[in-house]
C-alpha cells in the first residue's frame, strides 16, 4: 500500500472534501493520484520551488525558498493534509506545525518517510539520490509533544504517519504510563545530542505506534473492495486524461 492509497482511503472513509499537500519538487510526486469525486479542494503547496518548475500537475501555492507561512490561511482549513517535506528537522517540524494549524477538528494529517530504512539514508544533511533525512525525528518529537493528538504509523512505503486531533476527554486518557516513559527517554537522548537513529531503530515499533496495513484497514474500517474500486476509478481518470 502506497502513501497516496492511504490518503485516498482516508478521503473515502471519512468523506473528506478539502485536501492540501505540502511538499517540494523532490518529494511528494503523487499529487495526480489523489483523486476522488468527493473532493472540492485539491491544493498543493510546493516550497524550494524554482519559478519555472512544472511537473504536469497543479501547483496552487509556490515558494522559491523555505518560507510558506505567507501562503497559508488558517481561516480556510483542510480535512486532510499530506506532508512530504524537505527532510531537514527544521522544515519537517515547521510543515507539521503548519499542517496542524490548518487542520479541521475532525481532520487527518498523513506524513511520509517516518520510518527510514537505514542509518546512511537518515542523515541530517541532504545527499543526492535516496535521502530520508530526519523527518522521522521531527515526526516523533511532534507527536510526543502534543498530548491532544493521537497517532499511528502504517508500516508501508517508508512509514506513513497518521495524526488526528483527539477529543478533550480522549486526550486526557489516551496516553499511558509507557507513552510518558518513552517520551522521557526520547527527550533525554535528544538532550545529549546523540545520533537518534540507533535509539529509533531499537524502539521503532513503540515510538511510531507502528501498525500493519491489515491493522490500518481494520482500524479505519476500510474494505479492500472499496480500495479496489477506488483504484479502478483512479486508473480510469488517468486513462481519460491521456487520451
Amino acid at each position: 500500500m502506497r502513501k497516496y492509497e492511504i490518503v485516498n482511503a482516508l478521503i473515502a472513509r471519512h468523506r473528506y472534501r478539502r485536501y492540501l499537500e505540502i511538499c517540494t519538487p523532490s518529494t511528494g510526486f503523487r499529487f495526480s493520484q489523489i483523486q476522488h469525486p468527493r473532493l472540492h479542494w485539491r491544493h498543493r503547496l510546493i516550497y524550494r520551488c524554482p519559478p519555472r518548475f512544472q511537473d504536469g500537475s497543479e501547483i496552487t501555492f509556490r515558494s522559491a525558498d523555505d518560507q510558506i507561512s505567507h501562503l497559508l490561511d488558517p481561516a480556510l482549513p483542510y480535512d486532510i493534509i499530506f506532508v512530504d517535506p524537505h527532510h531537514t528537522f527544521e522544515c519537517s517540524m515547521r510543515d507539521l506545525q503548519s499542517a496542524l494549524a490548518m487542520l479541521r477538528p475532525e481532520g487527518t494529517i498523513v506524513v511520509h518517510d517516518c520510518s527510514p530504512t537505514s542509518k546512511e539514508l537518515a542523515g541530517p544533511s541532504f545527499r543526492p539520490g535516496g535521502w530520508f533525512g530526519v523527518t522521522y525525528c521531527a515526526y516523533i518529537e511532534f507527536v510526543l509533544s502534543h498530548p491532544d493528538l493521537i497517532y499511528y504509523t502504517v508500516d508501508t512505503d517508508c512509514g506513513c504517519g497518521v495524526i488526528k486531533k483527539a477529543s478533550p476527554s480522549r486526550a486526557a486518557t489516551s496516553k499511558s504510563g509507557r507513552y510518558h516513559e518513552l517520551a522521557r527517554l526520547w527527550r533525554l537522548e535528544r538532550s545529549q545530542q546523540h545520533d537518534m537513529f540507533d535509539f529509533f531503530r531499537q524502539r521503532r515499533h513503540a515510538l511510531l505506534n507502528l501498525i500493519s496495513v491489515k491493522e490500518f484497514l481494520i482500524h479505519e474500517k476500510v474494505r479492500l473492495s472499496g480500495l479496489s474500486r477506488l483504484s479502478q476509478w483512479r486508473d480510469s481518470v488517468a486513462a481519460l486524461l491521456q487520451t
